[in-house]
């Protein structure tokens, strides 16, 4: 069973939410011009890759699930299996069906206050400057990312994994080529940035780099 979960793991970690980064690398500030511009954040651990966006910046009534953190200044999103993602530890059952199945999809957000260079246990942040037409693409790929009953606000299915988090239903299925790195690529290219479907955090944040500034790189603890 040890070597069964190892294996799980190993493979977790290269073909789902995995790869190692390693250094700062060249930045190349390629980032699209034109108009006013509100940050984005890319965040990428061993296992995980997601993004936050400021409160205040989000357009319109987009994101009105925005309003479960009356207290927050940023929102960090979080796309997943629905049952291997809530998991509050690791589970083996959960894990070989991510990989072999497709499931359904879990959204995590995260409300907080603070800066985010620094914040939490990321190895990477990576924030982008897109204009404010990409900026709202990206806003609306993420607000099409919650699964909404009969067009109003996605209720929480729980709390999530740290601080004020939720967890709600989303949309999409969770199967080995279409993973939380091919989610948060997904994010980054309604932007307008030419970053490709990453499988893995390594690809991601490879293309990532190219496009943004790194605000973050320390090396794995985990």
């Amino acid at each position: 069973m040890a070597t069964l979960k190892r294996c799980v793991l190993l493979l977790m970690g290269i073909a789902v939410c995995g790869g190692c980064t390693t250094g700062v690398g060249i930045v190349i500030d390629s980032r699209p011009k034109g108009g006013p511009t509100a940050s984005t954040f890319l965040l990428v651990d061993r296992w995980h890759a997601g993004v936050v966006i400021k409160v205040s910046d989000i357009p319109g009534d987009l994101v009105p699930e925005r309003r479960d953190f009356p207290e927050a200044e940023y929102l960090e999103f979080g796309w997943g299996d629905w049952d291997f993602y809530q998991a509050q530890r690791f589970n083996l059952g959960y894990a070989l069906k991510a990989l072999l199945f497709p499931s359904k999809s879990v959204l995590h957000v995260v409300g907080f206050r603070g800066l985010v260079a620094g914040y939490a246990y990321y190895r990477e942040i990576i924030e982008f400057t897109p204009p404010s037409h990409g900026f709202e693409r990206l806003v609306g790929y993420l607000d099409k990312s919650f699964a909404r009953e009969g067009g109003g606000v996605a209720a929480p299915l729980g709390r999530g994994l740290y601080g004020d988090s939720r967890f709600y239903p989303a949309r999409g299925a969770f199967h080995l080529f279409n993973t939380c790195n091919t989610w948060t690529a997904g994010v980054l290219q309604a932007a307008g940035y030419p970053i490709s479907s990453a499988i893995t955090v390594g690809t991601l944040v490879s293309d990532a780099r190219r496009f943004g500034h790194v605000l973050q790189s320390r090396p794995a603890t985990r």
